[in-house]
């Protein structure tokens, strides 16, 4: 696997499918590679499970959001900071690290909205619509509960695109985000897509656009005593367990690179990477004997 030019990953999928096992298998490809470790950054609440040997054997620095702020902890995330031992905010030393994952861009969404949620139950207006919020009472107790409204789905998507962005600056061969999977309509394509599920719908179909590589994981149940099934899709497919809605895909091979198969069982990040590495390289000789047969002269770039 090629560590000469950098690349964004984006993988989504649903519960179990695989993101946390493969997150971890492409960290300790980096680590076999180049001895650097991986940067991990965690709003989720759970899966981090398949890294914990990773994390004990020192292969994975994990950052959990833990106590902080959902709006402080991404941007720290994004800009590459991590906590000295005062939990100060610090520069992370980034010449250590191979690969920085963020988990997950759903999860991110999620408390972001949550955030909103509970400031317009303290009153707080966020966005110019109205709060939409009531006070629960019984028992001697009141319980201040508040609503999204729309506004408030313009602000976290805004922010959770602008710090994709940001992310994507830092100085690491591979950046990688992680998401849940959506089903949703795409009025474009004109039927129902299967995406990442970022905040709400706007983003499910466009967030491809921002990643080198988007791949979606899903996983098969186990049945008839055989063990449950992980696959790794290439480019777009059709997904019959989500009623025929197109699974969205992007490996952004050449025109002229070798034909991928459809999917990859079991599913394996790394060996993903490598086929479409392997297909695009393949395209550079079919274009260059093409060119020879035309007489055109070319001079390589360095």
């Amino acid at each position: 696997m090629s560590y000469n030019r950098k690349r964004s990953i984006l993988i989504y999928g649903r519960s179990r499918a695989g993101k946390s096992t493969l997150s971890a298998e492409l960290a300790e490809k980096v680590m076999v590679s180049t001895g650097k470790k991986s940067l991990v950054y965690s709003i989720d609440k759970g899966g981090i499970g398949p890294m914990v040997p990773y994390i004990e054997l020192g292969i994975i620095d994990l950052i959990a959001q833990d106590d902080t702020d959902p709006w402080v902890f991404l941007r720290m995330a994004s800009q590459g900071m991590v906590r000295d031992a005062n939990k100060k905010w610090v520069p992370a030393d980034l010449s250590l690290y191979g690969l920085v994952i963020f988990e997950s861009m759903t999860g991110f969404g999620d408390a972001l909205m949550n955030s909103l949620a509970s400031k317009a139950a303290e009153g707080i207006n966020i966005g110019g619509a109205a709060n939409i919020n009531f006070a629960a009472s019984g028992d001697d107790q009141t319980v201040k509960i508040g609503g999204n409204n729309m506004a408030h789905y313009g602000i976290a998507q805004t922010r959770v695109l602008d710090e994709v962005w940001k992310s994507q600056k830092l100085n690491v061969p591979i950046i990688m985000w992680t998401a849940s999977a959506s089903k949703e309509d795409d009025m474009n394509a004109g039927g129902k897509v299967l995406g990442p599920q970022v905040v709400g719908k706007a983003l499910t179909a466009d967030m491809l656009r921002h990643f080198d590589l988007t791949f979606r994981l899903d996983c098969s149940p186990a049945q008839n005593n055989q063990p449950e099934k992980h696959t790794l899709f290439f480019g777009n497919s059709v997904d019959m367990a989500s009623g025929n809605a197109v699974s969205l895909g992007n490996t952004r091979t050449p025109l002229d690179a070798a034909p991928l198969p459809a999917k990859l069982e079991p599913a394996s990040l790394v060996k993903a990477i490598e086929m479409i590495e392997e297909a695009s390289s393949k395209a550079k000789d079919v274009i260059s004997k093409r060119l020879s047969l035309s007489k055109v002269q070319v001079t390589p770039s360095k």
